[in-house]
């Protein structure tokens, strides 16, 4: 308990402290009372993915690097890499410059590494992991992929429009109307504005099952219930949790439509990537 509770202070102060003065570095913003002002809200966004972190190296069977390569793989993927990815996507709306979203990846990977580098010393302290007598059945692999990226596609679209698309504000702020129309119709418009967006929505699917397998193969030691939902965790937490952050680019209400949206959808679909990719027993 107590190595526990050290880590899990070390990695939220240090992926706090390097992500708030990176991220200052990186923008400019040299007013410290601005820093002061986001530093609540950096700590509370770091301590809860540093619990998903604390709760996967707790069941990992990974050691060393290998641990620390698995857990950047998967905080970074997560919390900067796959956010940012949509906010280019949908940068005609949000309009956040380029050099910004450059700030966010690069303070982002510094403060991601910090916590990747603790765990390797976190592990170590709770002591040797027991051997992982279980293995993921690698035959179709691609179909499974290929699957789980139809679904998450669809998943987009139904959660996108039955949470974050019902509330008022957000749909001001990407269509410039609060006008709401039935799910087909407003399907039927999007696609026909934006016709390559189901494949982009493919391809995002294709990432987030990738980062979800990289997650199962590393839960060597956890129960399979614990498998389900972390993967959940780690797939939504990391997601969601950064439009908690104030920013200037996205007004309040828009960011909370979206969190409820992304923490439901990727949640869901991270325990079907668990469910698809269940380990075996060897031999």
């Amino acid at each position: 308990m107590k190595t526990n509770v050290k880590y899990i202070a070390l990695m939220t102060i240090a992926m706090s402290l390097i992500w708030m003065i990176s991220d200052g570095l990186f923008m400019g913003v040299a007013d410290p009372v601005e820093l002061v002002l986001s530093s609540g809200a950096l700590l509370l966004v770091s301590f809860v993915n540093v619990l998903v972190v604390a709760w996967f190296v707790n069941r990992t069977h990974l050691t060393g690097l290998g641990l620390a390569f698995r857990v950047f793989f998967l905080l970074f993927g997560v919390m900067f890499f796959m956010t940012q990815i949509g906010t280019l996507l949908f940068n005609t709306a949000i309009e956040v410059p380029v050099e910004v979203v450059g700030a966010t990846i690069a303070s982002g990977a510094l403060a991601t590494l910090s916590v990747a580098v603790l765990a390797i010393f976190y592990r170590r302290e709770l002591g040797p992991p027991a051997r992982w007598d279980m293995w993921v059945d690698p035959s179709r692999n691609v179909s499974k992929l290929l699957i789980l990226a139809v679904i998450y596609m669809i998943f987009y679209f139904v959660f996108g429009y039955y949470t974050a698309w019902q509330v008022p504000e957000l749909r001001e702020f990407y269509s410039g109307s609060t006008e709401i129309t039935p799910f087909w119709a407003h399907l039927w418009d999007v696609l026909r504005g934006n016709i390559a967006l189901p494949v982009f929505q493919l391809t995002r699917g294709l990432m987030w099952a990738g980062l979800g397998y990289a997650a199962i193969v590393g839960l060597g030691n956890a129960k399979a219930w614990e498998r389900f939902i972390l993967v959940g965790l780690i797939l939504s937490v990391g997601l969601a949790t950064p439009l908690l952050l104030p920013n200037e680019f996205i007004p309040p209400e828009v960011r909370g439509g979206h969190f409820f949206e992304l923490l439901a959808e990727n949640f869901l679909f991270g325990m079907l990537v668990a469910l698809f990719f269940r380990p075996r027993a060897r031999g």
